[in-house]
C-alpha cells in the first residue's frame, strides 16, 4: 500500500497525502523534537511536522516510486528545522544523522576511504536485517526514539 501512496501522490491525490499524515505525522514529530533538543515550542514543532507534509505535496512529483518515504520526510524534517534556526538567527543542534553518515566532506583521501568503508559496513550490516529491524535500529540509533514508542509502534 505504501508503495502505491508515492504513485497516487505523484498524481496529485490528496487522499493519498493524508494516508502518509495519518501514518507519519508520530515519525515525523518524533525527528523534529528529537532534532531540535528542548530548543523549540511545541507550537513550533507542530508548525515544522506540518510544513514537512506542504513540501513533501510541492516535491511530489521528484519522488521515486520505489523509494520508501521516511528517508525522505526525515530529510525534509532537518531541513525545517535548520531553516527554522537559521530564521532565528541561532545555530541548529548538531546531531549525526543515519543520511548525514553517507555525506563525506573531508579533503583528506585517507579519511574519506574510511569514512566510506565505514559506511559500506554499516549498509551491508543493515541490509542483512529484514525491513522492520533495519527501521528499529535506525530510528532508535540515528533519530533516538524511545524503545517504548518503538514497541508500541512496531508490535
Amino acid at each position: 500500500m505504501k508503495e502505491e501512496w508515492t504513485k497516487q501522490l505523484q498524481s496529485g491525490d490528496a487522499q493519498a497525502l493524508e494516508a502518509i499524515i495519518d501514518r507519519y505525522t508520530g515519525y515525523v514529530y518524533t525527528i523534529v523534537r528529537n532534532f531540535s533538543r528542548g530548543k523549540l515550542t511545541p507550537e513550533d514543532m507542530e508548525e515544522i511536522t506540518s510544513d514537512v507534509f506542504l513540501r513533501l505535496w510541492q516535491s511530489r512529483a521528484r519522488l521515486q516510486e520505489d523509494a520508501p518515504l521516511s528517508p525522505y520526510l526525515a530529510a525534509i524534517a532537518r531541513n525545517s528545522i535548520n531553516n527554522r534556526f537559521r530564521a532565528m538567527r541561532k545555530n541548529p543542534p548538531v546531531r549525526q544523522s543515519f543520511e548525514d553518515l553517507t555525506l563525506a566532506d573531508s579533503k583528506d583521501l585517507c579519511a574519506e576511504a574510511e569514512h566510506m568503508e565505514m559506511i559500506s559496513g554499516l549498509y551491508a550490516s543493515l541490509n542483512q536485517l529484514p525491513h522492520p529491524e533495519q527501521e528499529i535500529v535506525i530510528r532508535f540509533y540515528f533519530y533516538g526514539e524511545k524503545p517504548r514508542k518503538l514497541q508500541r509502534h512496531w508490535i
